[in-house]
């Protein structure tokens, strides 16, 4: 099993699309009371248009996970993404990080984490911070064993349900700390 990280551009939407579909309503479909608002958040966030606008942001970058060739998962990050929680003046933000199920416990999470770490370094920002619902055991976790620490909380409505968030952060410049 070979895995490759790619930067990906607009070509690479319907992967992005399918690959965030995917692995959202496998993480966090449980969570909904309305599944009804489950499909719309995915139609909206993931639709490949969308995406497809983002990847074009100059402030996103994706990074796109392939195993012996085909999407297994991807990382978004925004080069330029203040958190107040944070006592720092440059900071990125890992916005997602998903993998398909069936590679989870492979080091695809790992390999996307690394880009996202060297990314982060080269455009020097202090710290990288992310948010993940605070039921993800796995993600938490993953997180903390990568050096992140919990920094606060944060909380993100979707439809009519209010999901809780902790929000994590790594520096990533030696000098200065989140």
């Amino acid at each position: 099993m070979e895995t490759q990280i790619i930067t990906a551009n607009p070509h690479h939407a319907p992967a992005l699309s399918y690959l965030g579909r995917i692995a959202f309503r496998a993480a966090f479909a449980q969570l909904f009371k309305k599944k009804i608002e489950l499909e719309e958040y995915l139609d909206y966030t993931y639709s490949v248009e969308k995406i497809a606008c983002s990847l074009k942001k100059e402030n996103n970058v994706y990074f796109l996970a392939l195993v012996d060739g085909l999407p297994a998962g991807f990382a978004k990050v925004k080069r330029h993404s203040l958190n107040e929680q944070l006592d720092s003046f440059s900071q990125a933000e890992l916005q997602k990080l998903y993998v398909l199920q069936q590679f989870h416990g492979k080091g695809v999470a790992d390999a996307l984490l690394e880009a996202v770490f060297e990314f982060t370094f080269s455009i020097e920002a202090e710290c990288l911070w992310l948010d993940t619902h605070v039921s993800n055991e796995r993600a938490i976790r993953f997180y903390e064993k990568h050096g992140f620490k919990k920094e606060g909380t944060a909380f993100f409505t979707i439809g009519t349900q209010t999901f809780e968030y902790y929000v994590f952060a790594i520096p990533i410049q030696i000098t200065q700390p989140c």
